[in-house]
C-alpha cells in the first residue's frame, strides 16, 4: 500500500502484480467476468494459502452476452476459489491482503485495460481504514455460495433465453434490429453451416464492410489440387484475426470454394511474400454483422474456453454462433446489410489497418 493513494485508469497494473503474491485474504467483486481473467485468477490461486472469494451475480442474460463466463468460473472453484453469488451486484472492488482498489472496471480484459479495445475505467487505491471498511460491507451482503450445479443450471437458462440479452441497440432506426434478428433466424436454417474463420494479422473493421473473400489452405496431388474446403454459399462465419484472437465481424458466404480466381491471384502477386498457391481455395463474402469499433471478445469468449488450435476454420455450434452474435450487437453497428437489394452498406474509418495492410486469407 503506498503512502498516497493513486488515482489509476488500468486496473491490471495494479492486480496483476497483486495477486501474484498475496500478503492475505483475497476478496473480489464483480458482475461480468470474462473466461481469460477468470483463468488468470484460477492460476493464481491454485495451491495458495490464502482464502480467496469472488461475488458476482448469476444472471443467464450476463452468460447469454458472454459478458459472465460459465467456464470461467468453474476454473475458479476449480482452483479453490469459493464463488458467491449477491443480488444486483454492481460493486467492483479488488482486495488483495492489506492492498485494495474500488472502482467502475469489470474483471474482464475490457475492463482492466489489458485488451486490444479497453474501457475508459478509473479506481483508486484504498488506505487502510476504507480497505477494512469496504471489507466489512461486503461480508454484509446477503449471499450464498455457487456450486458447479448452480453453474450448470445457468449456462442451461442461458441457453434457453428466446431473445438477445437487454442492451441491443437499434443504432439504425427500424433496421438495426431487425438485421441483428435476421441474422439469428437465418443461423437457424439447416441448409447453412456455422464457422469461425482464422486470418493472419490484426482485426480489420473496414475490410468486411464491404464485398470481400477469404482463402482456404489446399495442396496438389500431381496435377490435381485437393483439400476443397466445405465452407459454401450461404454459411455464415465468424473472422478470427490471429494477432489478436479477436473475433470481431459476422460475415455471409455468397459463392462456393474458387480455385485461384484470377482477381485473388493478382491481388498476392502484389503482396511480397504471399503466395496464393498455399491458399487456393477462396470464398466470397458480404458483410452481416460489423461493429463500428472492436470489444474485448476472443476466441476463447467464442469457443466456451477452448484455446485457439492450429488451423484455419472450425464449425460452431449454434449456441457459439448465437452468443456470439449477441456480444457484438451490444456495440453500435455498420455496414450490416439484409435481402434488400437496396438496403446501402455505410462505410466508415478504422483506427486498425488498412486492406492494403492486412491480410486476406
Amino acid at each position: 500500500m503506498t503512502s498516497q493513494p493513486r488515482v489509476l485508469d488500468t486496473a491490471s497494473e495494479w492486480l496483476q502484480p497483486a495477486l501474484s503474491d498475496p500478503d492475505g485474504d483475497v476478496v473480489l467483486t464483480s458482475p461480468y467476468l470474462s473466461y481469460v481473467v477468470c483463468r488468470s485468477i484460477a492460476d493464481a490461486a491454485i495451491g495458495s494459502s490464502r482464502s480467496w472469494t469472488l461475488y458476482t451475480t448469476l444472471d443467464p442474460f450476463a452468460v447469454a452476452s458472454t459478458f459472465l463466463s460459465v467456464q470461467g468460473m468453474m476454473l475458479m472453484i476449480d482452483a479453490g476459489v469459493e464463488v458467491r453469488h449477491v443480488d444486483s451486484l454492481h460493486a467492483k472492488c479488488f482486495i488483495v491482503g492489506s492492498r485494495g482498489m474500488l472502482g467502475s472496471a469489470n474483471l474482464t480484459g475490457a475492463g482492466l485495460g489489458s485488451s486490444v479495445n479497453a474501457n475508459r475505467e478509473l479506481g483508486v487505491e484504498l488506505d487502510p481504514d476504507q480497505l477494512e471498511e469496504a471489507r466489512t460491507m461486503i461480508n454484509a451482503w446477503p449471499s450464498r455460495s455457487v456450486s458447479k450445479s448452480d453453474l450448470d443450471d445457468l449456462a442451461v437458462q442461458a441457453k434457453m433465453l428466446p431473445k438477445p440479452a437487454p442492451g441491443v441497440r437499434d443504432q439504425d432506426g427500424d433496421s438495426g434490429l431487425l438485421d441483428v434478428e435476421q441474422l439469428l433466424a437465418d443461423a437457424r436454417e439447416p441448409q447453412r453451416s456455422l464457422w469461425v474463420k482464422v486470418e493472419d494479422g490484426a482485426p480489420d473493421l473496414d475490410q468486411w464492410r464491404q464485398e470481400w473473400r477469404f482463402a482456404n489452405p489446399g495442396s496438389k496431388r500431381g496435377d490435381k489440387w485437393i483439400g476443397e474446403p466445405s465452407i459454401k454459399t450461404g454459411d455464415l462465419v465468424f473472422m478470427c484475426a490471429t494477432g489478436t484472437k479477436d473475433c470481431y465481424v459476422v460475415v455471409e458466404v455468397t459463392t462456393d470454394p474458387e480455385l485461384l480466381p484470377e482477381d485473388y491471384v493478382e491481388w498476392a502477386a502484389r503482396r511480397e511474400g504471399e503466395d496464393p498457391e498455399r491458399w487456393p481455395w477462396v470464398n466470397r463474402t458480404r458483410p452481416r454483422l460489423v461493429p463500428s469499433s472492436l470489444i474485448d471478445f476472443k476466441y476463447e469468449d467464442l469457443r466456451g474456453g477452448k484455446k485457439l488450435p492450429r488451423g484455419s476454420r472450425f464449425r460452431l455450434s449454434p449456441e457459439e454462433f448465437v452468443a456470439g452474435v449477441r456480444v457484438l450487437a451490444q456495440l453500435p453497428t455498420e455496414g450490416f446489410t439484409r435481402h434488400k437489394a437496396d438496403h446501402p452498406i455505410r462505410m466508415a474509418w478504422s483506427p486498425f489497418v488498412s486492406q492494403d495492410e492486412a491480410h486476406s486469407r
